[in-house]
């Protein structure tokens, strides 16, 4: 049978069910975006506030694409329903894909790790309207986990171990992990065997799976694996929660527009408060102030491991062993 006989099947087996016909939306929204990961409209001068316009919020890769959907479409549907506005969610695997995007004005959102915000305004300017409010707070950490079973205890134990990160671009996949491994001694690419998996949950299954020693991965994907056959060796600092970023020159409008659908709304009105904890755990506890400034400390993060090029060199070039 072919693949395309294959698809069908599954999307029959799909709509057979009592809640077929919502899972069969998600399933062709996911099948776009795996095939057309990279499919923007053109750019388009924002619309005044009041007449309903076709906005895109952008999510980088942190998860794999099917939990993307699972976790952010219902963001995306309220927004629809509370800004006049018809939001479609624009996923893509790529880091540097979404900053190039924001900033080009093919999405009016995007939900992004702290690093890829810096290196987002440093590229044009976009800010932060809000925070996540993960599980009533605005900070969280970075995990670095090993096998229920590893004989690893300390970081200095990781000496000549493979380590699993995330993207190069992930604040607490990457960037947080190295200094930590860094503040233990160790330097990832000598005294460490870098590999890279392009997300948390796949640097989590390497370990898991036995093909790396020990990952870096956010507390809520580490919390999960703990159930999995991981367990916790180190935990960061804490780090200032992932902002949503609005597009360069947006209207004080639409800012004002955003800020009472995601904060003033859920304070006032019991029922959205309630809807919003029946999210994923990720948005359950809604969304906090911002301010660009809540992220110099991660500013001077990247600047300890990588200096000046931190934001502005490709992410390849940010990889162990990169150029310099």
């Amino acid at each position: 049978m072919s693949w395309w006989n294959n698809l069908q099947s599954i999307l029959s087996g799909w709509t057979d069910r009592r809640t077929g016909a919502r899972r069969l939306g998600v399933g062709v929204c996911l099948l776009v975006t795996l095939f057309f990961p990279r499919v923007f409209p053109a750019f388009s001068e924002e619309a005044p506030v009041g007449l309903s316009a076709h906005r895109h919020l952008g999510v980088v890769g942190f998860y794999n694409p099917r939990l993307m959907y699972v976790k952010y479409q219902q963001l995306v549907d309220y927004l629809t329903e509370t800004t006049g506005d018809r939001w479609d969610l624009a996923v893509t695997m790529d880091y540097e894909e979404t900053v190039k995007s924001l900033c080009s004005g093919k999405l009016d959102l995007a939900y992004l790790g702290p690093f890829t915000y810096l290196r987002m305004h440093e590229a044009c300017g976009a800010t932060p309207v809000v925070r996540l409010n993960t599980k009533g707070s605005a900070i969280y950490r970075s995990l670095i986990m090993v096998r229920q079973d590893s004989p690893y205890r300390t970081l200095s134990d990781l000496r000549g171990a493979v380590f699993a990160f995330g993207s190069p671009l992930s604040t607490s996949s990457h960037l947080v992990p190295r200094l930590m491994l860094r503040d233990a001694g160790i330097k990832p690419g000598e005294g460490l065997t870098c590999q890279y998996f392009g997300h948390h949950d796949r640097a989590a299954r390497a370990v898991v799976m036995g093909t790396a020693d020990a990952c870096g991965v956010r507390d809520i994907v580490g919390e999960r694996f703990a159930k999995r056959g991981l367990r916790i060796l180190a935990r960061s600092d804490p780090i200032p929660n992932f902002p949503l970023v609005v597009r360069p020159g947006a209207s004080p409008e639409f800012r004002k527009v955003l800020m009472q659908a995601l904060m003033e709304r859920p304070e006032r009105d019991p029922e959205i408060r309630k809807r919003m904890q029946g999210w994923d755990e990720e948005l359950a506890g809604g969304f906090a102030p911002v301010s660009a400034s809540d992220y110099l400390p991660v500013r001077r993060l990247v600047g300890l491991l990588f200096g000046k090029r931190g934001l502005v060199d490709p992410a390849e070039l940010l990889k162990c062993g990169g150029n310099g």
